[in-house]
């Protein structure tokens, strides 16, 4: 895979076009205070199609001609099976047009991010064009915060959330999708530490005292809790072992969150510890939405056609204020039941849970890019643990779900392709 040279070729270029167009989106440093926000809708929305359509068809034309067989070693049963529910549970949608439109921007999405890991000529361009666009986030979130706070902080004129005034947000429209973009820049500040130490250490710092700053709690927790384990866990041979420790907090978030709205002795041990047994007012969310997603168990309510949706936000009961207007379920296990059904929740667990899981373990047994490995290991595991408190699944062109598919696919080909370390290996 890959021809080589030094400078950036134009598959290069697209890589780091889909990247910047999913985190920095068409409309960075967005006004908080802007009423136009509290209308339903989704912005950019019909240009941001266009041009993930044009991405998506100009990457797949280029990895179709020179790669392949990586492309078609995607065509497997849980991502066939996966996919194939999602055409489903649109046709029989309680609104077939919001599902389609949404569905069709998951299929831009998902080629983009299948053959992300495909454009860059070798390794070394791909560790190059990581490090520049996380240096460009960081850059320009920085530079917000300390020339433009008002467009890059939480401000207590904001309308909506005033208790988040003072956390960071940088380019992004929130705290919550900042930090966890800010982690998947450590990630990659880690990664590549192991070829430019000073520029993986500047990355992995600044990102860290981002995170922080943004007072996202879950992701700074998460984010280490990651780390930690992911290098605990590449040192692990035994499968059960290394599943049982990877596995282990993935349970453990979610009975911890969505487990203490289920079951009263859960809530009992959460209310025990040391911290906000309501997650930030999740609980009344989860309260909310459970009741709702074993009304159609087999089905759902349709292909993400159950929040923010007309339906949703002018008919839902008005005794539950923030629960009813709330974005998604906090939950991306739970929203998976909301919008394809249970059999949609096993569907997900397999392609990806339990696929990429496998994939990883063969890509480390194949000991050729461990330090690449990990990278997707732990932006595959990061996306796993916060989604038991925030939604990322299936959002489209959601940052965190972009790095999470580009993850899944990436340590699909590193376990059964080599690639190209660079021009001068040859």
């Amino acid at each position: 895979m890959f021809p080589a040279g030094a400078s950036i070729s134009p598959r290069g270029m697209l890589f780091f076009a889909i990247l910047a167009l999913t985190c920095i989106t068409l409309s960075p440093f967005p006004d908080l205070g802007d009423k136009r926000l509290l209308e339903l809708g989704d912005g950019n929305e019909t240009v941001t199609y266009l041009l993930f359509l044009v991405f998506a068809a100009t990457a797949t034309i280029i990895a179709w001609r020179s790669d392949w067989p990586a492309l078609k070693s995607l065509f497997i049963p849980s991502y066939l099976g996966m996919f194939g529910w999602v055409g489903v549970t649109c046709v029989i949608s309680q609104d077939p047009l919001t599902s389609s439109k949404r569905a069709a921007m998951l299929g831009f999405v998902v080629l983009c991010s299948a053959t992300l890991f495909l454009l860059p000529r070798d390794r070394d361009e791909m560790t190059r064009l990581l490090s520049w666009f996380a240096l460009l986030i960081i850059g320009l979130s920085y530079f917000g915060v300390f020339f433009m706070p008002e467009y890059s902080i939480h401000q207590a004129t904001d309308l909506g959330e005033l208790q988040l005034a003072g956390d960071w947000r940088g380019v992004f429209g929130h705290k919550n999708m900042a930090s966890p973009v800010f982690s998947f820049l450590a990630f990659i500040g880690l990664f590549v530490r192991t070829e430019r130490p000073a520029e993986g250490w500047i990355i992995f710092v600044f990102s860290i005292v981002f995170i922080i700053a943004s007072g996202g709690k879950s992701s700074t927790a998460i984010c280490l809790a990651t780390i930690v384990i992911s290098y605990v866990a590449a040192r692990i041979s035994n499968f059960a072992l290394w599943a049982l420790l990877v596995g282990a907090p993935l349970a453990g978030f979610n009975l911890l969150g969505i487990g203490s709205v289920i079951w009263p002795a859960i809530a009992s041990i959460t209310s025990a510890l040391p911290l906000d047994s309501s997650f930030t007012g999740r609980a009344d969310v989860w309260a909310y939405a459970l009741p709702r997603a074993t009304e159609t168990p087999i089905f759902g309510h349709g292909f993400l056609a159950f929040w923010n949706t007309a339906a949703m936000l002018y008919g839902a009961e008005q005794n539950n204020e923030w629960a009813s207007t709330a974005a998604h379920a906090h939950n991306g296990y739970l929203d998976a039941v909301l919008s394809m059904g249970f059999p949609g929740l096993l569907l997900f667990l397999a392609a990806f849970v339990v696929q990429p899981a496998l994939d990883i373990r063969r890509a480390l047994s194949r000991g050729e890019e461990p330090a690449l490995t990990l990278l997707f290991q732990q932006t595959w595991m990061f996306t796993l643990y916060l989604s038991a408190f925030e939604s990322f699944f299936f959002n489209r062109a959601h940052p965190n779900w972009v790095t999470f598919l580009f993850a899944v696919f990436s340590v699909h080909y590193l376990a059964r392709f080599k690639i190209t370390r660079s021009a001068n290996a040859r």
